[in-house]
């Protein structure tokens, strides 16, 4: 490309001096015939004064080439150039920079439009692109607009909190700056939105906040009986045998509650901590089913409970999914099915795709709370065919219409006596609950009285 440019000029030099050449002859030839014309001078004289000047001419252009006229040009462009490409250096590099960067940013120009976004910032918006477009219809922040609007006109930098809304819930911080392009008062007004997920120390405070109610609520009751035991023991009851190993017995199983009940508490808070990261995992429901059920395989043997598998398709039933969270989500279910499911407890699990079959076909009609697979479906934007579920049922005594839709609450339990006799904490569903939220699926519940129940979780079909 040098050789070409240097090639160009010199012909462009050549031709100026050609210009040049022409120009001289013309004009000498003009005052030579004017002198003739006015007698001041013989026109032999003045021929041969032309003739002498344009050989002069002619002597001096043959003698310097065009790289010597060509070469002040020459410089004059390639410091230009030098001076562009290290701009479009400094430029690509701090494209690269920012398409590092595990944060959102976007450039905005004098007029709020987007020049630049880089990938962590188009997944914020859920966008694929997003250059020349307006700020205020990419990122559905008002403050953060107005903002930028501010900092546009000020050239002072500030600072915004602000939530997303959609699926998840996301706080976030926006730190909005003007960018000094370098050169001065004559470019443009530019800012940089730098955005800042404080999802995670918001979640952390209120799982703090969340963790010691709970506890102090929940715990609150075993540990007086406990108290009351050990009073009992240090006193009248201390030489009774007897009472003592009903005590013991009973404190144990309490401490055993309290146990599970901090487990679990602790379980729904790192749940409730990640619920606004996407899985990224690629797993198959069936399989994982299957190995719930394998692992559960003593407990079931306990209980005398019955349980069944069945997959409705041939195809893998593979979703985007935290392997760990679904394990569990599907234990849960299978565990609550044996706990209620009547004695011996049934238990049916399936797993297709599409909707999943209701189980109350005939007989009296079922009541629903939740999801159905079409409003998950139309919530993700695809067709129902393009879910998966895992659905389980039990055919203990069905759950009362009103309960339906409070099952997913934390602590709430149908029958309270029933459920501490059973070991449950009142927060397995509310866990199931919150992996669905995190996997963005759906979970319904369907009941009938008399009929047992079916808690069926949809999700979206991975490619």
């Amino acid at each position: 490309m040098q050789d070409d440019l240097a090639s160009l000029i010199r012909h462009t030099a050549a031709r100026v001096r050609g210009r040049d050449f022409m120009w001289a002859a013309g004009i000498s030839a003009g005052v030579g015939a004017a002198l003739t014309l006015a007698g001041i001078a013989d026109w032999r004289i003045a021929l041969l004064a032309w003739i002498a000047f344009m050989a002069a001419l002619a002597v001096r252009y043959r003698f310097s080439s065009g790289s010597v006229w060509a070469a002040p040009v020459q410089r004059i462009v390639e410091t230009e150039l030098n001076a562009q490409k290290s701009e479009m250096a400094h430029l690509r590099m701090a494209q690269g920079v920012a398409r590092a960067l595990p944060e959102p940013l976007f450039i905005l120009d004098s007029q709020g439009i987007v020049e630049h976004a880089n990938p962590a910032a188009l997944e914020l918006v859920g966008l694929t692109e997003v250059a020349g477009r307006h700020f205020a219809s990419v990122l559905r922040a008002p403050n953060v607009f107005e903002a930028a609007e501010a900092v546009l006109s000020t050239h002072e930098p500030q600072s915004v909190e602000f939530t997303t809304t959609g699926g998840v819930e996301r706080t976030c911080r926006a730190y909005v700056t003007p960018i000094d392009s370098g050169d001065g008062a004559t470019a443009p007004p530019r800012a940089l939105v730098f955005i800042r997920d404080l999802t995670s120390e918001r979640r952390v405070e209120q799982m703090r906040a969340d963790f010691i109610a709970s506890a102090s609520h929940e715990l609150r009751t075993p540990l007086a009986s406990m108290l009351g035991f050990i009073e009992t023991l240090r006193g009248h009851a201390k030489d009774d045998p007897e009472a003592r190993e009903k005590f013991l017995s009973t404190m144990q199983a309490q401490a055993e509650r309290m146990q599970r009940l901090v487990a679990d508490l602790m379980s729904l808070s790192r749940i409730e901590l990640n619920e606004h990261v996407p899985p990224r995992q690629s797993i198959d429901l069936a399989e994982i089913a299957e190995d719930v059920i394998d692992s559960l395989a003593p407990l079931f043997e306990a209980a005398g409970a019955i349980v069944d598998f069945t997959k409705d398709t041939d195809e893998p039933a593979t979703i985007r999914a935290e392997r760990d969270e679904i394990f569990q989500a599907i234990q849960n279910l299978i565990d609550n099915g044996v706990k209620y499911g009547g004695e011996p407890a049934m238990v049916k699990i399936r797993v297709g795709r599409g909707a999943a079959p209701t189980p109350f076909t005939d007989g009296p009609p079922a009541h629903r709370s939740g999801d159905s697979a079409e409003q998950v479906a139309a919530r993700l934007g695809v067709d129902v065919e393009d879910l998966v579920y895992v659905q389980v049922r039990d055919f203990g005594p069905g759950i009362e219409r009103a309960d339906l839709p409070r099952l997913t609450e934390r602590f709430y339990r149908v029958n309270v006596e029933r459920s501490r006799k059973s070991g449950g904490t009142g927060l397995g569903l509310a866990i199931v609950k919150h992996i669905m939220n995190r996997h963005k699926g759906g979970f319904q519940i369907e009941s009938r009285l008399a009929g047992g129940a079916a808690f069926t979780c949809y999700f979206q079909r991975a490619p």
